[in-house]
């Protein structure tokens, strides 16, 4: 063959060469793109779904806290309802897909659902498990800050791939079941959670996403199988295990239950001051309680202690009390109250307001979300450190923490300005 033939020959074998390991790439570059895409779909839809479902109990406007019961099959679909029980439920009927429309009877009124429908990258629905602690069967469950540490049943368990503990205070976890894995078979539309979810194999010790069989059950977040290996050593082989999920504690949920809480108390302030007298200069707010006092009682003259419930000789209260659900779950004992000395019965107009929040000046009422105890702390008491958790909260004066100061293990105060 002529050199000029060859040559014509070479240039021709690497261009196809070239366009091979062209195709190569963009294929596997391709590949990782959609793996890359169909993961942040599913972080995206589960971050969306705790956020609703965090939403959707703190602001039931009946049972604030309470939380829905899943979507199942036993009832010959997964129709987007929460399918409620009228009897104390089996684990096995706390664990179903996330509900997003409404609620089937008995659940209490109304009934809305999280009004979006999630799925993960696959376009599989969201799967959802929830503790027993705060499903409403045969009794409405008391809901308020004591109920973190003092359950009646144990908390959900959230490991890691290593089965360490990461969480053993969650009230509820939501999973991305992502594409079928071994044995699983989804056909039909009426399959249990084996088909979506997985189990793991930890130091011989075998953990299921599908099985709730034990209030304090363990759910375990682990690497993908497109991640792992299958010579790698540190996983039991055949590894199959592609489950995501998210979880939220009693801790979280209660963080957002207290914005409510005070919020329903601040807003009950704000219309008792309104109606107090017909113009600014004659209103005021209402006395507080004396710290320790069960049944709420104002108390001429008291200007920081519980919020008041029940009249002293103040104008009544009983048209301006927070809602039903507020009572009814014990939440008066986890708030305090101040009111400024120029902004009650015997000074009226809150001309300036002598409250200090953090930095803002002039403030005439004020409401404190105490959260549950922290020890050594007791309850009920007379005495401001047993219910608020910094020297300048509980040293009598009219001082306070700012507004937003960071929680930490020590410090649960919840700020909130009534007015201005």
């Amino acid at each position: 063959m002529p050199n000029k033939q060859k040559g014509l020959a070479l240039m021709m074998l690497v261009f196809v060469l070239a366009l091979a390991i062209t195709a190569y790439s963009l294929k596997a570059f391709n590949t990782a793109d959609i793996k890359e895409e169909k993961s942040m779909k599913t972080a995206a839809a589960l971050t969306e779904a705790k956020s609703a479902l965090i939403g959707w109990s703190v602001s039931h406007p009946i049972h604030p806290g309470i939380m829905p019961f899943p979507d199942r099959s036993g009832d010959g679909n997964y129709d987007g309802n929460s399918d409620c029980f009228n009897t104390n439920p089996g684990f096995n009927l706390l664990i179903g897909r996330l509900p997003f429309l409404g609620q089937t009877a008995p659940c209490t009124a109304p009934s809305p659902g999280l009004a979006s429908s999630l799925v993960d990258g696959e376009g599989e629905q969201l799967w959802y498990a929830v503790s027993r602690n705060l499903i409403r069967s045969t009794f409405i469950p008391t809901i308020n800050p004591s109920i973190a540490d003092a359950p009646l049943e144990n908390w959900l368990v959230v490991r890691d791939k290593n089965g360490q503990v990461i969480s053993d205070r969650v009230a509820a976890v939501i999973l991305a079941p992502g594409a079928p894995i071994a044995n699983q078979d989804r056909s039909g539309g009426l399959a249990g959670p084996g088909a979506y979810l997985d189990s793991i194999t930890i130091t011989g010790v075998n953990y299921r996403n599908d099985d709730y069989t034990v209030a304090d059950e363990s759910f375990v977040i682990a690497d993908d199988l497109q991640t792992v290996s299958t010579t790698d050593p540190r996983y039991l082989q055949p590894y199959e295990f592609n489950d995501q999920l998210v979880y939220i504690t009693i801790d979280e949920l209660m963080l957002a239950l207290e914005k409510r809480a005070i919020g329903e108390v601040a807003f009950s302030l704000r219309n008792y001051y309104t109606a107090s007298a017909g113009v600014s200069a004659d209103r005021y707010y209402p006395y507080a309680a004396a710290l320790g006092d069960t049944n709420h009682t104002c108390v001429d003259g008291v200007l920081q202690g519980g919020i008041p419930l029940v009249d002293c000789s103040t104008p009544s209260l009983s048209a301006f009390l927070p809602a039903g659900w507020f009572t009814q779950n014990g939440w008066e004992n986890f708030i305090y109250y101040a009111v400024s000395t120029d902004c009650n019965f015997a000074t009226t107009g809150c001309a300036l307001g002598d409250i200090t929040v953090g930095t803002q000046n002039n403030v005439d009422a004020l409401v404190i979300a105490t959260g549950d105890v922290i020890a050594p702390q007791g309850r009920p008491s007379a005495i401001e450190a047993d219910y608020l958790d910094s020297v300048e909260n509980y040293d009598g004066d009219n001082v306070f923490d700012a507004v937003g100061t960071p929680l930490t293990n020590i410090y649960n105060d919840q700020m909130l300005i009534v007015a201005p």
